[in-house]
């Protein structure tokens, strides 16, 4: 998850600059049975059936959901549906990416930001949990419908490796740097990093864990930097 005073650097993974929502692997795997609307009237229609959808799959859940119940929620004809989305899964789809690009871009320190790594630990971390908070539900969906569905097992493990591969980039800017042990993997530790991360926000916002919000942030902050034994700068 992971430049800032006057310039931004590529190598730098979180910096807003570098924050617009990357490409997936497959951008097919995201697109399939998604229609583009030609007018601005289309995108507010399909925007509406959008913000239904979340609200049906949060109480629903996804095998359960139907696109009757998203419709009627929107106030559209489920015939109006099929001019966007050609499946329930297309229009999951379209949710959780919405959901992911959210995540990406909170996750994102803001240009201006300081360049101590421990404040931008704990910035990006709070955002993080904030942004997950505020997605929990749908969250939880894709984790439990990537158990049954290869195409959003793949699409789950797609956004895993778009937050590792921005952490390692960032780890590896560190090492170059001489604030991280050289002989650690990059790819290996934000990986875990990731990991803990993402994992402890699915047990206490998903599974119900009872934790101060601000007990979290603190905590995954100092266990990411020493996790990654983050060494103060050259004559500080």
């Amino acid at each position: 998850m992971s430049s800032a005073t006057g310039g931004s650097s590529t190598e730098d993974p979180v910096e807003r600059g570098d924050a617009a929502a990357p490409p997936p692997a497959s951008e097919e795997d995201w697109s399939a049975g998604i229609l583009v609307p030609r007018t601005e009237r289309g995108f507010r229609t399909q925007e509406r059936l959008l913000e239904a959808a979340k609200e049906i799959f949060v109480r629903d859940g996804f095998l359960d959901a139907k696109i009757t119940d998203i419709t009627a929620l929107a106030r559209m004809s489920s015939g109006s549906f099929y001019t966007y989305f050609d499946s329930k899964e297309a229009i999951f789809t379209a949710v959780i990416r919405k959901v992911n690009e959210g995540l990406y871009v909170a996750a994102s320190v803001p240009t201006g930001s300081s360049r101590d790594p421990l404040e931008r630990f704990e910035l990006v971390t709070r955002a993080y949990v904030r942004a997950y908070q505020e997605n929990a539900g749908l969250l939880a969906i894709l984790e439990q419908v990537a158990t049954i569905s290869p195409r959003f097992r793949e699409m789950r493990r797609n956004i895993r490796q778009i937050f590792r591969n921005r952490s390692e980039k960032g780890i590896r800017r560190l090492q170059n740097e001489g604030r991280v042990d050289p002989t650690l993997s990059p790819r290996c530790v934000a990986e875990a990093i990731t990991s803990m991360v993402s994992n402890f926000c699915y047990v206490w916002l998903v599974l119900g864990e009872d934790y101060e919000e601000e007990e979290v942030i603190q905590t995954l902050t100092t266990l990411w930097a020493s996790g990654i034994g983050l060494k103060p700068a050259a004559g500080s």
